[in-house]
Parts: C-alpha cells; sequence; structure tokens
C-alpha cells in the first residue's frame, strides 16, 4: 500500500462523521426548502397543518436516511458495520432531542424527531437486508 491510499484511508475515517452531519443538514435543507416552493406555488400556505406535517415529516426522514447513509458511504471499509454504528448514533441523538421538546411541549419537534428516527431505521434496515448497497 502506498503513502497516498494510505492517507486517502486515514481521511476517509476522519471525515465520515463530519460528512454524515454536513450531509444531513443540506439534505434536510434542500428537501425542506423545494418542498415549501413546490407548496406555495400551488397556492398553498406551507405553515398550515398539513402541508407543515409533510414538510417536517418528509425532510426529517431524508436527514435520518442521509445521515446513515452518506456517512456509511464515505468510510473506506466495513460499510455495514458504520452503517449499523451510525444508526445507531442516529437513534441516540434523536432520543436526546426528543426529551427537550416533550419537556416544552414542542410537538413539532417530537413529529420532526420522530421521522428523523423513522428514516435512520427504515435506512439502517435497508443496508441489512441488502436493498441498499453501500
Amino acid at each position: 500500500m502506498n503513502e497516498q491510499s494510505r492517507t486517502t484511508i486515514v481521511l476517509r475515517w476522519v471525515c465520515f462523521i463530519p460528512a454524515a452531519v454536513l450531509t444531513a443538514w443540506a439534505a434536510w435543507l434542500l428537501v425542506a426548502i423545494l418542498n415549501k416552493i413546490t407548496i406555495g406555488m400551488q397556492g398553498i400556505d406551507p405553515n398550515s397543518l398539513l402541508p407543515r406535517a409533510f414538510i417536517e415529516f418528509i425532510s426529517h426522514a431524508v436527514m435520518g436516511a442521509a445521515f446513515v447513509y452518506i456517512g456509511a458511504k464515505v468510510a473506506p471499509i466495513h460499510h455495514k458495520i458504520v452503517a449499523y454504528a451510525l444508526a445507531g448514533v442516529g437513534l441516540v441523538g434523536a432520543g436526546f432531542m426528543l426529551f427537550p421538546a416533550f419537556m416544552v411541549s414542542n410537538y413539532w419537534a417530537v413529529w420532526a424527531g420522530f421521522s428523523l428516527i423513522l428514516g435512520v431505521g427504515v435506512t439502517a434496515y435497508s443496508v441489512s437486508i441488502g436493498d441498499v448497497e453501500l
């Protein structure tokens, strides 16, 4: 193994978590903005109950899926194990975020937290049964 490939492997191990976090955030932002624009172009208020519930659900579910998938894809080896580990981190993180959301009765944050858990869980399950190739 030459020096360049070792450096690449080390950089991929160093960057897989930041890449997962940044991509998850970018996916959330992109899905939320595009859905608000397209729903608004149809003459529907994107902040009314059902459109907002849809936007919150889909954007956070995509965020969870992107976190697991991209993090596992960036890791140089052991993609399935990394996907499971990231799913665990995502589930624990979402659980920690749900506690204060319940305490202050922020039900939109609770809804977002559960959809994030669903996105993480479905992606990890899809990796485990082989539907998602890493």
